[in-house]
């Protein structure tokens, strides 16, 4: 397990030296961000759903990112009012503190701590909870409206319905293979992106409002999961996954909506950085408490 958390640090740190040592740009992590989105994502969660049996913890753990995200939002609403952030910050302070970057670090840190296996739970958090949510109440705080089309044009929301759909379905050993190869190129594929896009400057971009983020979405959320877990004896993969899920850094997508939409963009950047460095200490120290 040690081996797998340092290959996602070694990683990014590796990205990190090649783009400050001229080698890649800051925009070379379009490239890999487009074929996460278009091709591998979306191979991992048509393969990896297509295993899932649904039941009590597969359900439940799409229940713990609804309950999770909902109750977020709550949280972040009324803290932002309590002290006093005016709109356009609290609005951006609401996404960070409540969508997690489930997909993009939740996939490796899950494969780190779990391997392949709890990837089902993962995909079924992120599709089913985060992604469902970020599109739908997500658009909703950034911009008042709501937005099904995002979800109907998402690829890796298509690669869902599909899988879903040809669940019983024999797959051809050609196709089964070019899934299984893509799938793995994932990981990698998706923590160089990250790793091109890290900016230590950006961390004091917004200090206060990226703490009290922090506290809601790395502390306060996956405590408050912790405490229900141990509670409720629910101690499986699925739901440790949950837990690990939950405990996740503030989502990209979450910053992209705030800088779309002329938000407090210092926020949502200040946040996403410096939870991406927090989680390496954070998110193995919550799973290892269930």
């Amino acid at each position: 397990m040690q081996e797998r958390v340092l290959f996602v640090a070694l990683v990014l740190i590796s990205a990190y030296l090649l783009r400050r040592s001229g080698v890649f740009g800051e925009k070379d992590a379009d490239p890999f961000v487009r074929y996460v989105i278009y091709l591998s994502l979306p191979a991992l969660v048509f393969r990896e759903v297509r295993g899932v049996e649904i039941g009590g913890e597969s359900l439940g753990v799409v229940a713990v990112a609804w309950a999770v995200i909902l109750g977020s939002l709550a949280v972040s609403w009324c803290v932002g009012k309590l002290v006093r952030m005016e709109e356009r910050t609290l609005r951006s302070f609401m996404l960070v503190s409540s969508f997690g970057n489930t997909a993009f670090l939740g996939y490796p840190f899950t494969y780190a701590l779990f391997g392949e296996e709890g990837l089902k739970f993962a995909v079924l958090y992120d599709q089913i909870g985060s992604f469902l949510l970020v599109v739908s109440v997500g658009f909703l705080v950034a911009t008042g409206r709501l937005s099904f089309r995002e979800v109907l044009s998402f690829p890796p929301f298509l690669a869902l319905a599909l899988g879903v759909i040809t669940k019983n379905l024999s797959v051809p050993s050609f196709l089964e293979t070019f899934l299984n190869v893509v799938s793995w190129s994932l990981i990698p594929s998706v923590l160089f992106a990250i790793g091109l896009r890290i900016s230590f400057r950006d961390i004091m971009g917004s200090l206060r409002e990226a703490v009290l983020c922090l506290v809601i979405k790395m502390v306060l959320a996956p405590l408050v999961l912790l405490v229900v877990l141990k509670v409720l004896s629910l101690k499986t993969l699925g739901f440790k996954v949950a837990l690990l899920e939950t405990s996740m850094p503030p989502m990209v997508m979450a910053g992209i909506l705030a800088m779309r939409y002329n938000l407090d963009d210092r926020v949502a950047v200040s946040s996403i950085t410096l939870g991406l460095f927090l989680s390496f200490l954070t998110a193995p120290l919550w799973v290892s408490l269930l």
